[in-house]
């Protein structure tokens, strides 16, 4: 029988997460999975028990909640640096990442083609467990030794989440993020920023570099961003002020974005965000507390997913 371990955050939920949790740990079980469960108790403490599973041991982690959630999982299947800092050692001997959605956006989910539902998810991960189905390789990037599964930012985006109540976004999910979004439009104040891709120098109101196509739920920031290609995908937007910035948004949200003659997409290997002084940098829809200059790139090796192949 294989083993895994379900990590998930008490916090949410309360007496329906308990009730879910049964019945994924059944749907589990009945696919021949010895499932134990452990909840988080901290920021951090997620990277901490995966990293403990992965030394007993386990056959995979399943990873209950958001895209923060899951990023914070991975982190702790990846090998401990020299520094502290997580990178991914070898995928084939670390335990298999599951992905059960359980969050506000759940984009990473949808990016590999996973259901929306965790209990579908869980089945399917008993099943390609059972099966010993060959995992999807998933390249993980990193922002200042951070890693990251699907983006990295900096521009309004990013100033917004720096300054988002987690309250506001816990009680209204979406809905939170945009009213934040609302007040702090008219209080940016839309700096150039100095970026560096693959050596040549560029500047843009807003840049994204991103590990699979969709961004804020559905969004198709970087359509041909593919998350096993070993590349990432530059998307730069050139434009200034909150009217610019609206537009961009409502092109995004119809998929015309890229007919802009500010907005660019390019592969890229190595992207370096120097400036201005202060600008904040998100990884995956959370602040990523690294001040600039912030360099991103791909970490030497995938992890090993719990998901169907691409096709």
């Amino acid at each position: 029988m294989r083993r895994a371990l379900l990590i998930y955050n008490p916090t949410a939920g309360r007496r329906r997460q308990r009730a879910l949790l049964a019945e994924l740990a059944s749907r589990l079980r009945d696919g021949g999975v010895e499932v134990e469960a452990a909840g988080t108790e901290s920021a951090g403490h997620g990277t901490a028990l995966a990293r403990a599973a992965a030394a007993e041991g386990y056959d995979a982690v399943l990873a209950l909640g958001g895209d923060g959630t899951v990023r914070e999982v991975a982190a702790g299947l990846m090998a401990e640096g020299s520094d502290g800092s997580p990178r991914p050692g070898d995928a084939d001997g670390a335990p298999l990442l599951g992905i059960l959605p359980a969050g506000t956006t759940n984009v990473l989910a949808h990016a590999l083609g996973l259901p929306a539902d965790p209990r579908a998810g869980a089945s399917l991960a008993a099943r390609l467990l059972a099966e010993d189905a060959p995992p999807r390789r998933l390249d993980v990037g990193l922002a200042a030794g951070k890693p990251f599964l699907m983006m990295a930012s900096a521009g309004f985006d990013a100033f917004v989440l720096e300054r988002l109540d987690p309250r506001w976004k816990a009680r209204l999910g979406r809905a939170g993020i945009a009213l934040s979004a609302a007040r702090e439009l008219v209080r940016y104040h839309y700096p150039e920023l100095e970026i560096e891709a693959d050596g040549e120098p560029l500047a843009a109101g807003f840049a994204a570099v991103c590990n699979v196509p969709f961004y804020g739920g559905r969004y198709a920031l970087a359509p041909r961003a593919c998350c096993d290609d070993r590349r990432l995908d530059l998307v730069t937007f050139a434009g200034s002020g909150y009217r610019d910035t609206l537009a961009f948004g409502l092109a995004l949200a119809r998929g015309t974005h890229l007919a802009r003659p500010d907005v660019s997409v390019r592969p890229v290997d190595r992207v370096v965000v120097r400036g201005p002084s202060g600008a904040a940098v998100q990884i995956d829809g959370d602040p990523s507390g690294a001040e600039v200059p912030v360099t991103v790139e791909l970490a030497p090796s995938p992890l090993a997913v719990l998901a169907p192949a691409a096709t």
